[in-house]
């Protein structure tokens, strides 16, 4: 059965071996934050709701729990993460059997994206009988594996928490897809379909072959993108007045000269954030993560669209030098209003300065940079600091609330089962 957005518990089920996560360093539980952050990013006004991501692999044999079974079918899509252990797991074949059940030829073609991790793994396990059984020929799958080492994922950070462009890449061509088939999900009428039969509204079924380098072209496509949810009638949409989830991003400057000063100073602007979040009870906690950015490298970044606000560091750079770094930013960022806040920390030393200085469309503000641990802005311009939070904070909400005339159909409230 295939059913809207509405009727969706989950965004997506993740289909994975908890060995492969441990193994790969937790890429598969940064990958789902991952996934979550841009589709909230992506889907502004669309009420989503979570990812579900199980805490372990559950038992190699036996019966799907019934709980584990409703919650399959009360995902929108599954997402099937593929490396050694999954290939191993009997209970992995049994969770995609079960959504091969519930969705039907057109929820695989729809709603099934495939996440390689390894080529190998992923070569095996179409090899074997459970997936030719289970899958439609040619079903899709997405290389998110090191070209240069096969069996390896790509990295997922450069640096703290800085996406990499080759993951990026991948990921985007994912999550467009995905954006697509949720928007049109959101706006179908809540009554279900019979799987097999067209989805209304639904794009066409599968996504275009995009030629990668060193990647066979059979097996690149956009991993087929779901469109809808299944999911038992009555199943609640998300409420439209929770908080933003853990995904506040203030994206702040490294460089040559300043290469690790983005700690320290994220480290101030996290207090105050505290501090402002304490007060307005719609911020997200502790949710601010400084991340450091390599401006000088910013070419080699498709965009900065996962930024909720910017600041940059004026230290060594010369005024002409700092106006091309602002114009490289802007360029990365959403344009118009949607444009996340940023501002400028004008370091003291190297540079000195008594009096305000001057901007160039981004705020400037003084911090004392004497001892680089307790780097701090200077007590005259604290309200500007605050301010700057504020607009963060407003952006942040503002793209998290639902849209005036709500995509997504009022349901009766439930009270999920166990942890995701």
């Amino acid at each position: 059965m295939i059913n809207t957005l509405a009727q969706s518990r989950y965004t997506a089920f993740i289909s994975y071996a908890h060995a492969d996560d441990v193994a790969c360093f937790d890429w598969i539980t940064l990958f789902r934050k991952e996934l979550e952050r841009g589709l909230a990013a992506s889907l502004r006004g669309v009420a989503l709701p979570p990812v579900h991501q199980s805490g372990d692999n559950g038992p190699v044999a036996g019966v799907l729990g019934p709980e584990l079974r409703e919650r399959i079918e009360q995902s929108f899509a599954m997402v099937v993460v593929v490396h050694d252990n999954y290939v191993l797991s009997e209970w992995c074949r049994k969770e995609l059997e079960t959504f091969v059940q519930v969705f039907g030829p057109e929820g695989c073609q729809e709603r099934l994206y495939i996440v390689a991790l390894s080529e190998a793994a992923v070569k095996q396990a179409q090899a074997g009988e459970a997936w030719q059984r289970l899958l439609p020929a040619g079903q899709l799958w997405m290389p998110f594996f090191d070209p240069d080492k096969r069996t390896q994922p790509l990295e997922i950070y450069l640096g703290p928490q800085l996406v990499a462009p080759p993951f990026k890449q991948q990921f985007l061509r994912l999550r467009e897809d995905f954006v697509a088939k949720l928007k049109a999900g959101a706006s179908q009428a809540a009554a279900p379909i019979v799987a097999g039969s067209a989805v209304a509204g639904a794009p066409a079924p599968g996504v275009a072959p995009v030629a990668a380098p060193a990647v066979p072209q059979s097996l690149l496509g956009g991993a087929p993108a779901p469109a809808t949810a299944a999911t038992a009638a009555g199943t609640p949409a998300p409420a439209a007045s929770a908080p933003p989830t853990a995904d506040v991003r203030i994206y702040i400057e490294s460089n040559r000269h300043e290469v690790s000063l983005w700690q320290p100073l994220g480290e101030q602007i996290r207090r105050r954030w505290q501090a402002l979040a304490a007060a307005q009870p719609q911020a997200p906690g502790l949710n601010l993560r400084a991340r450091g950015l390599p401006v000088e490298q910013i070419d080699l970044y498709p965009s900065l669209d996962d930024a909720d606000g910017v600041v940059l560091l004026w230290g060594k750079k010369t005024p002409d030098a700092l106006v091309a770094q602002i114009n490289k930013v802007e360029n990365k960022m959403s344009p118009g209003r949607d444009a996340a806040p940023g501002v400028v920390a004008y370091l003291m030393p190297p540079q000195q300065s008594a009096d305000p200085v001057p901007a160039w469309g981004w705020p400037v503000l003084r911090f004392d940079a004497a001892a680089q641990g307790t780097i701090d802005v200077v007590p005259d311009e604290n309200d500007e600091l605050q301010d700057f939070l504020q607009r963060v904070l407003e952006r942040r909400l503002q793209r998290a609330a639902p849209a005036a005339a709500p995509l997504v159909a009022p349901a009766t409230a439930r009270t999920p089962g166990g942890g995701t």
